[in-house]
């Protein structure tokens, strides 16, 4: 993905070779909450990303 938009007040993190751009307010957001895990997996039963958020996340969701 390439983020087309101005990356103008928005503060820039990357973590394994992935660069990406969020809202301070987010960044606030997540250190009360826990951080965003955000994987792709492609296997017999699914493909598609998985999102988990804090400690527990959303389960076995399977966002795509």
């Amino acid at each position: 993905m390439t983020l087309y938009e101005s990356a103008d007040g928005l503060e820039k993190l990357e973590s394994n070779g992935v660069t990406a751009y969020i809202d301070p307010r987010l960044k606030e957001f997540l250190a009360n909450i826990g951080d965003i895990r955000v994987d792709y997996i492609d296997d017999e039963a699914h493909s598609g990303y998985t999102i988990k958020i804090g400690e527990g996340g959303c389960g076995d969701c399977k966002c795509s």
